[in-house]
């Protein structure tokens, strides 16, 4: 049997109304830590997630999700924590572990399907899982700079492989002068 998720929030699928179900979702400070330490993160200070939930048949449920959230970040330049925000929405479906299927090659376009077991759906873990796919993966202060030439343009890359061509005497024409040296 699987682990608890630290921030677990159960919804009976039998409690949503043909109009739909609205929740609520907030993880309280011992979960934020927890989450915080699932996820890498210095800190986590508060992550809530406002959902709408309809039943779509066949006990499937479709979730639209307004997910909010305030953490610390380490930040890949100067390697300090800073303080951000995120503020985003989503949609997901609920389908039961039986008709869920796995497909080799994902639809990006579609709809993420959640399997779940029984007769409740975790809103509290499907809030996470968006979060931790929303987070910047390379994440950096707002102030943070980087080093002089550390990040350079296209255009200077290539005018940089140029010159270290033809330091190596390697130019787009070497191997024809190199042809017509034989030739002669």
């Amino acid at each position: 049997m699987a682990a608890k998720p630290e921030f677990s929030r159960l919804t009976a699928v039998r409690r949503i109304a043909p109009g739909g179900l609205n929740v609520t979702v907030e993880a309280t400070p011992e979960e934020c830590r927890q989450i915080a330490v699932r996820l890498g993160l210095p800190e986590v200070s508060m992550l809530r997630c406002k959902y709408h939930l309809t039943a779509t048949g066949r006990d499937c449920v479709t979730a639209h999700g307004a997910l909010a959230a305030r953490f610390k970040q380490t930040c890949v330049v100067t390697l300090e924590p800073f303080e951000d925000v995120m503020a985003g929405s989503f949609e997901v479906q609920f389908v039961p572990a039986e008709d869920f299927e796995e497909s080799a090659e994902p639809d990006l376009e579609a709809i993420d399907e959640i399997p779940y077991e029984g007769d409740s759906i975790d809103l509290g873990e499907a809030a996470v899982e968006q979060f931790a796919l929303d987070l910047e993966p390379y994440p950096h202060a707002p102030d943070a700079v980087l080093p002089p030439g550390l990040v350079i343009t296209e255009e200077e890359a290539e005018k940089r492989a140029q010159e270290e061509a033809r330091a190596r005497g390697n130019t787009p024409f070497s191997a024809l002068e190199q042809l017509r040296r034989k030739d002669s």
